[in-house]
C-alpha cells in the first residue's frame, strides 16, 4: 500500500509541474497573440515617422540625424574615435603579417644551402658578377656617356679621345 501512495504522488507531482508548465505556455501564447495587431499598427506608425523625419538625400553619402541630447563634438569624438580603431586595426595586421613572413623566413632560412645554389647557377661571389659587366666601358670611371660628332666627311671621333680631352680639360680647369 505504502509503494502505491508513493507511485500516486510522484505521479501527481510530475502532473502539477506538467499542469504548470503548459498552463505558463497557454498564457503567453494567449498575451502574445492578444498583443500581437497593437505591435503590428506601433511598428507601421513608427517606420512611417522615421521616414518623415529622415532629412532628404542629395547624393550619395549616408545623412546623419541626431537623436536625443548630445553635441556635435560628442559625435565628432565617437567619429575620430572609430577612425582611429580602423587605423590600429589596420595597422595591426600589417604588422602580425610582417611578422609572420619574417617568422617563416627565419625558420626556413637555415635549410636552404646558398652554396648549392651558388653552385648551382655558377656563381662565386658578387666580385665575379662585376667584373665582366658588357656596359661598363674600360677607361671610364663616371657613367658611360658615347658621344658621336659628325662633320661634312662624316667622321667619328673615338670615345677614348673624347675622354682623354675631358681628362686634360678637368685637370686644367681644377689648377686655375
Amino acid at each position: 500500500m505504502r509503494e502505491n501512495s508513493n507511485n500516486d504522488n510522484i505521479i501527481n507531482k510530475s502532473l502539477s509541474t506538467l499542469g504548470g508548465i503548459f498552463g505558463c505556455i497557454g498564457r503567453t501564447t494567449v498575451r502574445y497573440v492578444k498583443n500581437f495587431p497593437n505591435k503590428a499598427v506601433n511598428y507601421a506608425k513608427r517606420k512611417i515617422n522615421e521616414y518623415k523625419r529622415k532629412p532628404p538625400r542629395e547624393d550619395i553619402n549616408k545623412v546623419y540625424v541626431l537623436v536625443g541630447y548630445t553635441t556635435k563634438a560628442h559625435i565628432d569624438a565617437r567619429y575620430n574615435a572609430e577612425r582611429f580603431m580602423i587605423i590600429l586595426r589596420k595597422g595591426l595586421l600589417l604588422l602580425i603579417f610582417v611578422l609572420i613572413l619574417l617568422i617563416s623566413i627565419k625558420a626556413v632560412l637555415p635549410y636552404v644551402n646558398i652554396d648549392q645554389y651558388q653552385h648551382m647557377f655558377g656563381i662565386e661571389g658578387v666580385d665575379e658578377l662585376t667584373q665582366n659587366d658588357p656596359f661598363a666601358n674600360p677607361g671610364m670611371t663616371g657613367p658611360a656617356v658615347n658621344v658621336v660628332e659628325t662633320t661634312a666627311a662624316s667622321e667619328v671621333t673615338d670615345i677614348a679621345s673624347v675622354t682623354e680631352e675631358q681628362t686634360t680639360d678637368e685637370s686644367d680647369g681644377s689648377s686655375e
